[in-house]
């Protein structure tokens, strides 16, 4: 709720300051007062546009600051208009953008005034109100519509699959029969290449081989003689210096070393045979591996890759009557599922429809609308829960659209609401669908002389309607009914003062005599007579 106004150099508003209560506060006043200009000022908190007219002449800016209490906590909220068109807007002292303050006002504060029913006016904003009231929920629709549409691009995709494989199909299995028959494994290339760069040179490595062992082994004076004759002097000598024991030690272990490698060297020797055969079948496997590089522009790896997808892309074509039916039947069922949760929940929107339907008109006969009938507009949840229906568009925003209908005369037709001319009628239908709505309110309501044009019973009507919609939310009203403002829960009166070439507007609380004047001002005119007086004070114990 707002807690406390503050509009410095407004227009014809010098500096107020305005405390507001809980319940149902009242602004009265003579027309051109400056009533509307305090409305004004808490659209500027909203992110409206503005400009440098709206200061008051003399003054380098205009400020407006309100105190705001919102869930437990207090929020300070302030714009300031400069004489050069530019304005800064702060939440809580620090610096904001008028979007941020746009968006953190739109769940504070809504105004209704004769022609301020944006959100009324909206077929999508009607069904979020009737919805909201009736705690439906749109997000299994949705999700059955997701599932719907995956569904369908699945299909899409498979048909898209098999049509390409169909056109490629002669190719595709000319290159798939070319690279199973290769049977080309990973990492074969390098495998091939290092197999025929030694088969090359067996010969060479024959010869080196036979040589190393002979160095290492077999002919007098090779390695292991020499390690041998070493071995025998290092044993004297530990007879007589137990220190070489480790010498002799680390000599065995090599000499160990020594005879395993000839011996390897010697069975690798066995192993080099020069083959011109094993050469040339190594040869055409290389070539034939780099010649299908080149064909299919790609590595080793790349080969396999494309054989595997040449094989599930001929594959399906062996499956695709079953595939493509498979798909088709996820599809229709998918459908079915989506048909029947957007049909159930118009079934249940349209039955608490009815109910807030006679509630509505019910209260429109009380505000002195008789003969208005009030109702919900949607799609048959009957006719799209029927087998074979179909439509272009099936999407949510489709198939859940909706919007209010109104008759205002007997005899008319229904018509959507958004086509109603009269101001004060919908300024009626506003306020009955608000009363409604009013457990659902956490912002404060504004209502701009929405009782405009109205008297009598209707205006006692309308008076009862706000008292009990600001039982449940702070209300803000602009009035010339004294039926509505007789039943503030505060009462401020705007007037204005000429003060030499300067007209300034203030604003004050009413209460006692003074708020009994102004009820009789309102029903009797500047000087009004003392029945109308008493009246006033009868109406202040009412």
């Amino acid at each position: 709720m707002i807690e406390f106004l503050k509009i410095d150099s407004v227009a014809i508003f010098d500096e107020i300051a305005i405390e507001f209560s809980a319940g149902l506060n009242c602004i009265t006043g003579e027309t051109g007062a400056g009533k509307s200009l305090i409305i004004g000022a808490l659209t500027l908190l909203m992110g409206a546009k503005t400009g440098p007219d709206l200061i008051r002449p003399g003054r380098e800016k205009a400020t407006v600051e309100a105190l705001f209490t919102h869930a437990g906590r207090e929020l300070v909220l302030r714009r300031e208009i400069f004489a050069s068109g530019r304005t800064r807007c702060y939440i809580n002292g620090e610096l904001a953008t008028s979007e941020k303050l746009s968006e953190l006002t739109a769940g504070l504060i809504h105004i209704y005034g004769q022609h301020q029913y944006q959100d009324l006016l909206n077929a999508r904003e009607q069904m979020r109100i009737l919805e909201e009231l009736d705690g439906l929920d749109r997000q299994p629709v949705i999700q059955a519509y997701q599932t719907l549409e995956a569904s369908r691009r699945d299909l899409a995709s498979l048909e898209e699959t098999i049509a390409k494989a169909r056109r490629e199909q002669e190719d595709a299995g000319f290159s798939l029969s070319e690279l199973t028959d290769a049977r080309i494994e990973d990492g074969e290339e390098m495998r091939v290449a290092q197999a025929l760069e030694t088969a090359r040179a067996a010969e060479t490595l024959k010869q080196s081989a036979v040589d190393a062992f002979a160095l290492l082994y077999s002919e007098p004076h090779s390695a292991m003689d020499q390690l041998s004759a070493a071995k025998s002097l290092l044993q004297r000598m530990s007879a007589h210096d137990p220190r070489v024991n480790a010498v002799l030690s680390s000599l065995e272990s090599s000499m160990a070393q020594v005879e395993d490698a000839a011996l390897s060297v010697r069975d690798l020797k066995d192993g080099y045979d020069y083959d011109p055969d094993a050469i040339s079948r190594l040869e055409e496997r290389l070539h034939l591996i780099r010649d299908l590089k080149r064909k299919y522009h790609t590595d080793e790896a790349g080969l396999l890759r494309i054989r595997n997808e040449l094989s599930e892309r001929l594959s399906v074509l062996e499956d695709a009557s079953h595939l493509i039916k498979a798909a088709q039947d996820r599809v229709a069922q998918s459908h079915a599922a989506y048909l029947r949760a957007a049909a159930r929940f118009l079934k249940d929107r349209a039955a608490f429809a009815r109910g807030f339907a006679e509630r509505i008109n019910a209260d429109l006969k009380g505000l002195g609308m008789s003969g208005t009938r009030f109702s919900l507009g949607q799609i048959d949840p009957t006719t799209i829960a029927r087998p074979g229906w179909d439509t272009d568009d099936i999407s949510p925003a489709r198939l859940l659209q909706g919007e209010f209908m109104i008759r205002t005369n007997v005899g008319q037709k229904m018509l959507p609401l958004t086509r109603i001319a009269s101001g004060g009628e919908l300024s009626r239908i506003m306020l009955a669908i608000k009363v409604q709505q009013r457990t659902h309110q956490d912002a404060t309501l504004i209502f701009d002389e929405i009782d405009a044009g109205i008297s009598g019973q209707t205006a006692i009507m309308i008076a009862s309607r706000l008292k009990a919609l600001a039982r449940h939310a702070q209300s803000i009203v602009i009035t010339h009914l004294h039926q509505v403002a007789a039943q503030a829960d505060s009462h401020l009166r705007v007037f204005k003062t000429v003060a030499g070439q300067e007209t300034v507007a203030s604003i004050e609380p009413v209460a006692g005599q003074d708020r009994v004047m102004e009820l009789a001002r309102m029903m009797g005119g500047e000087n009004p007579g003392p029945k109308v007086i008493a009246h006033a004070r009868e109406l202040m114990k009412g």
